[in-house]
């Protein structure tokens, strides 16, 4: 987690503890004590929603950008099996698969994934993508060996394809909607303003709750943030999978 999220975290935290105290001299402890059953019983409702939802939420941007980084390695895959097939054709098809492959791998990583932190992509990555298909699907196999390897071929292409468009589509629609955000605000309020209305004979024990609560609370929200873009941020998605390719095919060409 970056350093500044965890200064506002800890500052947030000592902030709503600090108010126990402030709460405590306004409002004393024996008039908030007599509400207590009545208290608990609405807040464990509170509490239960709001817990099942921010964990939801949580689930969903960790396994979008899970989703998001093994979908690098299905798109890679693809790749190097269009250059190993490239290097079974006759020239100059085979230099111009592979030198297409190779460009669009080096295209990826250098000028779209910028990009895509922008959520944006590269139109000349799609042109590239658009040459590499329409020199596979152009081939005319002589031999059963060589249909089976271009029946291989039209089918990297096809997962090329659908990788590539799920990665730009990640990098494009995700993230956490602004209504749902301003929901897990206003629930985070509730969940930690509603302790101050207990009645606690000591504040020590008050304090130690809500500096506990808002900092777990805190802390997933940042979890949140942090994940909410696959591909921005301190813990995005990388192209690694794509220059670990790239080395490959050089290897191989």
């Amino acid at each position: 987690m970056p350093f500044l999220g965890i200064v506002l975290l800890l500052s947030g935290s000592a902030m709503a503890t600090a108010a126990v105290f402030v709460v405590a001299r306004l409002v004393p402890v024996a008039r908030r004590k007599v509400h207590n059953d009545v208290l608990g019983f609405v807040y464990a409702e509170i509490g239960v929603i709001y817990a099942v939802v921010l964990a939801m939420v949580v689930v969903g941007v960790w396994e979008t950008r899970s989703q998001a980084h093994e979908n690098t390695y299905t798109e890679t895959n693809a790749l190097l099996q269009l250059t190993w097939y490239s290097s079974s054709l006759p020239q100059p098809d085979r230099t111009r698969l592979g030198t297409l492959v190779e460009r669009y791998t080096g295209t990826v990583i250098d000028d779209e994934w910028p990009l895509l932190a922008e959520q944006r992509d590269d139109p000349a990555a799609w042109r590239q993508f658009t040459e590499i298909r329409s020199l596979v699907n152009t081939q005319e196999p002589a031999t059963g060996a060589d249909q089976v390897r271009y029946e291989g071929a039209l089918e990297a292409v096809a997962q090329l394809g659908d990788a590539r468009r799920e990665r730009v589509n990640e990098a494009a629609t995700a993230g956490v909607p602004a209504l749902l955000w301003t929901a897990l605000l206003l629930g985070a309020l509730v969940t930690v303003g509603f302790v101050y209305l207990f009645g606690v004979e000591s504040l020590r024990a008050h304090a130690g709750v809500v500096f506990s609560l808002t900092f777990i609370v805190g802390v997933m929200l940042l979890i949140v943030y942090e994940f909410n873009y696959p591909f921005s941020g301190p813990l995005k998605v990388n192209p690694t999978a794509f220059q670990l390719a790239l080395e490959r095919m050089r290897s191989i060409t």
